[in-house]
């Protein structure tokens, strides 16, 4: 059986048409993202954003594309900080939403992020301005406990606490991890963090609620003689864990004027932190 040999000029003139090819632009892209400046750019791109417990992802698809002005052309839910950055690096979305707070986090810490320009958020989210208040949420039997969570809340507010627990846990190009932990007395409450809304609401290393929540936990437990107990839960178990007394609260519902408790079926406090506007990040 004969073989056929390859000339040293045909193995040279393939060379340099994979050259050509490359430098016409047929290597591979860059992800999509990275050609986007503002909202504008995204239409009928995917975006992705943290899972919602009481949002399916098409509603959440609807809603951002309510309030872009745009058209995508998929939503994908993540359960994590980290599945939420992998769906942006691994191609899977083309940008990702997160309220302000966590946006603005996440370019401190993370490296290769940029943020879109948007239009202004011109809903009338909250009294006073923003989109959403972060609050937490109990069942509804709770009242008692609310109203006093809502008086200890009002006091941090006007004694200057609050604003210098968001400065030193959320603000701060490096916000505080730890905080001196006391036990409070007449009885002990247990309170679901997700992990998904960083810096507010966020893991140390070890997988336990650290910072701005666990801060706020403990003066409001100076203030109401109660202890405040931190405890990890997955975002999609949030409510079913509430419900069946797993857990008394939940650190960060995201509540406006438009929003209806779970059709009153759990209790939401005041809120202790208010999210001005959605933001959008994709690569650089």
């Amino acid at each position: 059986m004969k073989t056929r040999k390859i000339s040293l000029w045909t193995v040279v003139i393939l060379a340099a048409l994979m050259v050509i090819l490359a430098a016409a632009g047929f290597a591979k892209p860059d992800a999509k993202g990275q050609g986007f400046t503002s909202t504008a750019d995204i239409k009928g791109s995917v975006m992705a954003g943290i899972a919602a417990a009481r949002m399916p992802e098409e509603n959440a698809e609807v809603l951002f594309e309510t309030i872009l002005g745009t058209k995508l052309s998929g939503y994908r839910d993540a359960e994590s900080i980290a599945g939420l950055l992998y769906e942006l690096r691994s191609g899977r979305a083309d940008v990702i939403c997160c309220p302000d707070v966590t946006a603005e986090y996440l370019l401190r810490t993370e490296e290769g992020l940029k943020r879109l320009t948007a239009p202004e958020d011109t809903s009338n989210g909250v009294e006073g301005g923003g989109r959403l208040s972060f609050a937490l949420a109990l069942r509804k039997e709770e009242s008692s406990l609310c109203e006093e969570l809502n008086a200890a809340i009002s006091e941090l507010e006007e004694d200057g606490t609050l604003k210098a627990l968001s400065v030193a846990y959320a603000e701060a190009n490096v916000p505080l991890d730890l905080y001196e932990k006391k036990v409070h007395g007449k009885k002990t409450f247990y309170v679901g963090v997700t992990g998904t809304l960083p810096p507010l609401d966020r893991y140390d290393e070890d997988g336990i609620p650290c910072g701005y929540s666990v801060a706020l936990l403990e003066e409001l437990g100076k203030r109401t003689g109660y202890r405040f107990v931190p405890i990890p839960i997955a975002v999609e178990d949030s409510f079913t864990l509430l419900k069946s007394g797993k857990v008394d609260l939940l650190f960060a519902y995201g509540t406006g004027r438009n929003t209806t408790p779970g059709e009153k079926d759990y209790l939401v406090t005041k809120g202790y932190y208010t999210m001005q506007e959605y933001a959008y990040l994709t690569l650089e």
